[in-house]
């Protein structure tokens, strides 16, 4: 796998060049019209070359993250451990069939994301047949999820949440006592970090205990103790984290606002592989290339999202996270 693994990582550091430049971004910031942002895209061939209707930039970025998702894919020798961010699609994907299914939904392809570890048509084919066993994490989560519907405690809150423990159990399986270092401490420090959010968008909306715990992701380094403990107290829960990175997170958050929290959180994963992407014998080349691809096209579309909307500057650059460099 090592002479896989170096060949993966020669290809994606030939690719870091396209990457897009902190210089062009803040000439998209710039822009005082929606077509204008998307010209600087155009000329830099974001999509592979692909011209939208219109202002859709939607569509633009979408096929930009369907390129870099499928060389990664096709890159990366097995047993490397992407499988597990490329489960994160899949997963995603299915959440929009049972809400498409439960709600009515019959245009949903706009919401799907790229394949996965399989096919989105394979997924359609075994969901509609109810043969979603091929996983049995997955399995189990649906039959929680049907039955919900059944008895009418359904709601598109519980598609979430159940898929989403489903998740990271699922990742936690794969993710074996030899598998890379950097992807398991991404993982830890991701779920750590979701479940802090969510804490604290709990506390926002005056919710409790109850509904937090249902939300709950196993797999990271804080115990759901450690969160019920607190009883709503940030100062209490910063000193329980003074020695786990997310408490960096967590000072940024100023009268509930998130934006900036999320921003750290982002920042502080993508540096996990940025800072050993010379480590050409682990997958932190070509998972950072990847991950950075992931949030160029995140910062993008924050960018074009506020153009459109008229968002002040000043709020348009708090929401910009950092570029892979």
């Amino acid at each position: 796998m090592k002479e896989g693994l170096i060949f993966a990582n020669a290809r994606a550091k030939a690719k870091e060049g396209n990457l897009l430049t902190t210089e062009r971004l803040m000439r998209m910031t710039e822009c005082k019209t929606l077509s204008d942002a998307m010209r600087i895209l155009l000329e830099i061939n974001y999509g592979g070359g692909l011209v939208p209707d219109g202002e859709d930039f939607y569509t633009l970025l979408g096929e930009e993250e369907r390129i870099a998702t499928s060389f990664v894919r096709e890159t990366v020798p097995e047993g490397a451990g992407f499988e597990c961010f490329f489960l994160r699609n899949d997963y995603h994907n299915i959440k929009v069939l049972f809400k498409a299914k439960y709600a009515g939904i019959k245009e949903y392809e706009a919401m799907l994301l790229p394949d996965g570890n399989y096919d989105f048509s394979y997924l359609k084919e075994r969901f509609e047949q109810g043969k979603l066993d091929f996983s049995p994490f997955v399995a189990e989560a649906c039959a929680i999820i049907d039955r919900a519907f059944e008895t009418g405690a359904g709601s598109p809150r519980l598609i979430d949440t159940v898929l989403d423990k489903a998740l990271y159990k699922e990742i936690d399986s794969l993710l074996s006592k030899d598998a890379d270092k950097y992807i398991k401490e991404y993982f830890t420090v991701f779920i750590d970090a979701t479940n802090i959010s969510s804490y604290l968008r709990t506390l926002k909306i005056g919710a409790g205990n109850k509904f937090f715990e249902e939300g709950f992701l196993e797999g990271g380094s804080i115990p759901l103790k450690t969160f019920t403990d607190c009883n709503g107290d940030i100062a209490k829960l910063t000193k329980e984290l003074s020695n786990n990175p997310c408490k960096d997170f967590l000072a940024t958050v100023n009268d509930g606002d998130m934006a900036s929290y999320e921003t750290a959180q982002d920042n502080f994963l993508l540096g996990i592989f940025a800072v050993n992407k010379t480590d050409m014998f682990s997958v932190a080349p070509i998972l950072g290339y990847y991950l950075a691809k992931l949030n160029e096209i995140k910062v993008i579309r924050v960018v074009l999202v506020c153009i459109k909307n008229k968002v002040p500057r000043d709020q348009m650059r708090k929401r910009v996270r950092e570029l892979y460099a």
